[in-house]
């Protein structure tokens, strides 16, 4: 089972963010930033978490509209990667590598962007580059009104009829078929506490994104490790998007055959295994001589 999250702190402000904090950074290392993905929450890093903080400064943070932070008016990507922004500022306070998945990996790329001086590198899982695309009411609406009811029992059934962004291990296609890590019991504490006015903006698709995201592929110069999975088995990353990040300057892209849009929960030692050498890399060449 993977271990609990430390205590949760707040971060004030417009909305208030609710992050979780431990570790300590041993010599050079960076500090380590985790943001995770629409619909998810700082628990969903509990399997990656404590194997980073025990050599790392870890932070995490739930997503405004997610988890314990606020409901806000605004849910662009903009929005988005300013509390990434805040978050840096305001509670890390010195270079971080960001580890972000899906729509946490593009607030981790453009953060990157916005403050190379905070930024060590950043590392981006499955990012969803066509994040402006909407949303299928059809596979949302649902979930959307359970939600919005506040009732645990109707909650828990759209839960378990969810489809999966990526067919699980042995072809699960639903939360309710999944055991172990994504099991929906799990999941249903995540699907809680999303305001349904997330959905809503997801679902409407009116989120001016790719020129956000087109900006910070240009300005971007740390290094970037891509962690990707299969598009065939729902992955985000197709070709088009793949191409695209490969205009970072510096930038190492790692698919994950059998995999799809959920790497870190459903291999995580995998995930780690691939995130050493990069930090590595990042130590290394900010120690050689100039």
């Amino acid at each position: 089972m993977p271990k609990r999250l430390p205590r949760a702190r707040t971060l004030k402000g417009d909305p208030k963010l609710v992050y979780y904090d431990a570790g300590t950074t041993v010599g050079s290392e960076p500090a380590i930033v985790l943001s995770h993905s629409s619909l998810a929450r700082s628990e969903d890093w509990e399997n990656i978490f404590p194997r980073l903080a025990t050599r790392y400064r870890v932070v995490a943070y739930d997503a405004r509209g997610h988890g314990k932070s606020a409901r806000a008016s605004d849910y662009t990507l903009r929005s988005f990667a300013d509390d990434a922004l805040r978050v840096l500022h305001e509670v890390v306070k010195a270079p971080a590598v960001l580890i972000g998945h899906s729509l946490g990996a593009l607030s981790a790329l453009v953060s990157a962007a916005e403050a190379p001086e905070l930024v060590r590198g950043a590392v981006l899982e499955d990012p969803a580059l066509g994040y402006a695309r909407a949303w299928d009411p059809s596979r949302y609406g649902t979930l959307r009104e359970a939600v919005a009811s506040a009732d645990p029992v109707t909650i828990a059934k759209a839960t378990a009829k969810q489809p999966l962004p990526s067919p699980g291990p042995r072809g699960e296609r639903t939360y309710g078929e999944l055991r172990g890590f994504y099991a929906s019991e799990r999941v249903l504490t995540y699907f809680r506490d999303v305001d349904p006015a997330f959905i809503d903006a997801r679902v409407s698709g009116d989120d001016p994104t790719a020129a956000i995201i087109a900006d910070a592929i240009a300005r971007v110069r740390a290094p970037v490790l891509v962690l990707a999975g299969e598009p065939r088995l729902g992955g985000a990353l197709d070709d088009a998007s793949e191409w695209r990040l490969k205009k970072l300057a510096d930038v190492t892209i790692k698919r994950f055959p059998g995999s799809g849009h959920l790497i870190h929960g459903f291999r995580p030692e995998q995930f780690i295994e691939n995130l050493e050498p990069f930090l590595r890399k990042i130590r290394e060449g900010e120690a050689a001589p100039a």
